[in-house]
């Protein structure tokens, strides 16, 4: 016997629920499902959203690519033959605006989170018939100009104060992705306006801590009066500061880096963090716009980078840990509540 749904039996389930239909969502994940040389964070965006996705009845559906774009690339083409209601890309090194140029198949609702396409790429990809409904991605620049004003500011006040100029080294990540480019173009214009910063090298480290420590061992016996290591991302920064310590210079460097890694705070000295939350932000959206609360998504650059102190302890714990499912992603989709670090740290205070 066919089941008749009254309406004020949907009416009810609306309410217990919040929403009144499941939606589907794809993302094809760049990195790693578990931890590797570059660090945990491609698996960390996942786990962010796989909390949000429970708390706003989306059914998330997560392809690693395992750091091959030849993978990514089938695995974009594999989304765009699902019939998921929405995609989730992340364009590195333009991997993915070339497979949907190439590739046989469209979708109507895609978005791209962390790396997008310029707007020449996504006016080709429109042309084609693919729908975009917008992207959520870090503002990196800021992130660069951040991480080497508290690197400057970590000196003594008396040698800040002073006519010296600080001999800083820069390890950058692949600068063959715009996040590496940002953030390199935020630490230029930190440095290109600051006296008392003298930045002597800037090297390739590729994300990775082993080229970090290679790069660092060879640049610290060139230059032993360095004081100050900015790094792309904490897994250089954990490279550098292991180089510093096996020649002896670590006492004398104050080195950051960009993630809130597990475990940072022990071996450098800063850590800025945040994006890796902006997956959970991206799901939000959806929601909102799956609801017609919002009639898209667009370009949205978010400032969403913090320093770790342990004041976000909490937040810390439960992305590297548990403790993500009693964050309430809910009340995001409501307008009443910020999407921010503070926001969800809050949370779980309580």
């Amino acid at each position: 016997m066919k089941q008749i749904i009254t309406p004020v039996v949907l009416l009810l389930f609306v309410t217990f629920t919040g929403f009144a239909q499941t939606i589907t969502v794809t993302f094809v994940n760049p990195g790693n499902q578990r931890d590797n040389p570059t660090g945990a964070f491609w698996h960390n965006v996942t786990k962010v959203m796989e909390a949000a996705a429970q708390d706003l009845d989306i059914e998330l559906t997560t392809l690693y690519a395992e750091r091959n774009h030849i993978d990514m690339k089938k695995l974009a083409q594999q989304a765009l033959r699902s019939s998921a209601d929405y995609l989730i890309l992340v364009d590195e090194k333009g991997v993915i605006t070339d497979a949907l140029l190439t590739v046989p198949g469209e979708h109507k609702r895609i978005a791209f989170l962390l790396n997008s396409p310029d707007k020449l790429a996504l006016k080709r990809i429109a042309a084609k018939g693919i729908g975009v409904l917008g992207s959520v991605t870090p503002d990196n620049y800021q992130a660069g100009r951040i991480l080497a004003k508290l690197l400057h500011e970590s000196l003594p006040e008396d040698s800040r104060q002073t006519t010296d100029r600080h001999i800083m080294l820069a390890l950058l990540g692949d600068v063959a992705t715009n996040a590496a480019i940002e953030r390199e173009q935020g630490l230029l214009g930190y440095t290109n306006r600051t006296y008392g910063v003298n930045l002597v090298e800037r090297v390739d480290a590729q994300w990775s801590e082993q080229s970090a420590y290679e790069l660092a061992s060879g640049l610290l016996q060139r230059f032993p009066d360095t004081r100050l290591i900015w790094c792309a991302n904490d897994a250089i920064a954990r490279g550098a500061a292991r180089a510093a310590t096996d020649l002896k210079f670590r006492d004398q460097l104050h080195i950051g880096g960009i993630n809130w890694d597990q475990g940072h705070e022990n071996v450098i000295d800063i850590s800025l963090g945040g994006h890796v939350l902006l997956g959970g932000y991206l799901l939000t959206e959806i929601r909102k716009f799956h609801n017609r609360k919002i009639s898209a998504i667009g370009e949205q650059k978010i400032a969403i980078f913090q320093p770790y102190s342990e004041n976000f302890r909490p937040l810390y714990q439960a992305i590297h840990g548990t403790g993500l499912n009693k964050i309430d992603f809910k009340q995001f989709t409501t307008g009443g509540q910020s999407y921010s670090i503070k926001t969800l740290n809050q949370q779980l205070k309580f």
